[in-house]
């Protein structure tokens, strides 16, 4: 892709200061994790606030997001076809009374095996729905790859299918 002049997107949380921060990493060091992380440790640093420094605080979320990496990683066979095991969905898990005898459903996300997905149709479709909105975030990333276009015709095509079928 030709570009004389690459203008980035600012944005409230990505401001011309913090990118320019970023792009100084990438001139000066390369752009890795570990360079931008160097970088926003310094408390003068527009990148510090981005980060959690309380280590029992980030220790727990890093925890977590290992906890989460292990459900994600296991698969079933079913009918010979290796499938992941588990997926997250919204759960209403109850209603209750609140105030004013008004009925308020708490939900919760939740992993559920892909057997029970597939057996409730509210489940299915909030996986159709993240899949869908995973396969736009891929052909909006990719969209100058003109070599994916009948890829991205094939998302374009099935997710106004599903917008129709609601």
């Amino acid at each position: 892709m030709k570009q004389e002049k690459i203008q980035y997107k600012n944005t409230e949380k990505f401001t011309p200061e913090v990118i320019s921060e970023v792009l100084e990493v990438k001139d000066t060091y390369g752009l890795t994790a570990e360079n931008i992380l160097r970088k926003a440790s310094k408390k003068s640093s527009l990148l510090y606030e981005f980060f959690d420094w309380d280590n029992s605080s980030a220790g727990e979320k890093w925890r977590l997001q290992q906890a989460r990496g292990i459900i994600n990683e296991i698969k079933i066979i079913v009918n010979n076809k290796e499938l992941y095991a588990f997926e997250n969905v919204n759960v209403i898990i109850k209603e209750a009374i609140i105030s004013n005898n008004k009925k308020s459903k708490f939900g919760n996300r939740e992993y559920k095996t892909i057997v029970e997905i597939m057996d409730n149709e509210d489940y299915k479709n909030q996986l159709i729905h993240k899949a869908l909105t995973e396969a736009t975030y891929w052909k909006e990333r990719h969209e100058e790859l003109m070599e994916l276009s009948p890829i991205f015709i094939s998302i374009e095509s099935t997710k106004q299918k599903w917008q129709n079928k609601k």
